[in-house]
């Protein structure tokens, strides 16, 4: 049978200007046995947190293997006949690379923005069977909405800290 050229198929050039709404995660849609979603908090902190761990975890690697590469480069350059300065200014870039990686402090984000996730994502857990503190259904929803304030409190005291502790010059 021919085709009239109107019809599209999955995939087709029509289903790929419809921009997909991504799926939520799993925690987005965990309930109370008795039907109670989620406080809005709750499930949008976890949210935040994987986003900023997915960001913080592929710039970590990214920048750990840009690292080893110019890093091998530079007995690479020098065995290939390269000059002192070509060597240089690959050692000066390693230098450079490694710094970049002590300043923006990725791996360290990563897991504590890690820990905050899981701590966040147990009490949505403990929330969606009703254990304690979370078994009152009159005051569930508050008890988890006031923990993953206080979770999220906790990580941002601890980031802050951390970067306090960085700026300060060192002793001499």
């Amino acid at each position: 049978m021919a085709s009239s050229g109107s019809e599209q198929r999955p995939g087709g050039p029509a289903s790929r200007r419809t921009p997909r709404r991504p799926r939520p995660y799993w925690w987005q849609e965990l309930r109370r046995p008795d039907g109670v979603p989620l406080p809005p908090n709750a499930a949008e902190r976890p949210d935040w947190y994987e986003r900023q761990l997915r960001s913080k975890r592929t710039g970590y690697y990214a920048i750990e293997v840009v690292i080893l590469a110019v890093s091998a480069s530079v007995p690479a350059a020098v065995a290939a006949g390269a000059s002192a300065a070509v060597a240089g200014v690959l050692g000066a870039l390693v230098t450079a690379l490694v710094g970049a990686r002590q300043l923006f402090r990725l791996e360290e984000n990563w897991i504590g923005f890690n820990g905050a996730r899981i701590a966040l994502q147990a009490e949505v857990v403990s929330y969606s069977v009703a254990s304690p503190p979370y078994d009152d259904p009159a005051t569930a929803a508050a008890t988890l909405a006031t923990t993953v304030e206080r979770i999220v409190a906790t990580e941002t005291a601890r980031w802050s800290t951390l970067r306090e502790q960085h700026r300060q010059p060192p002793k001499t």
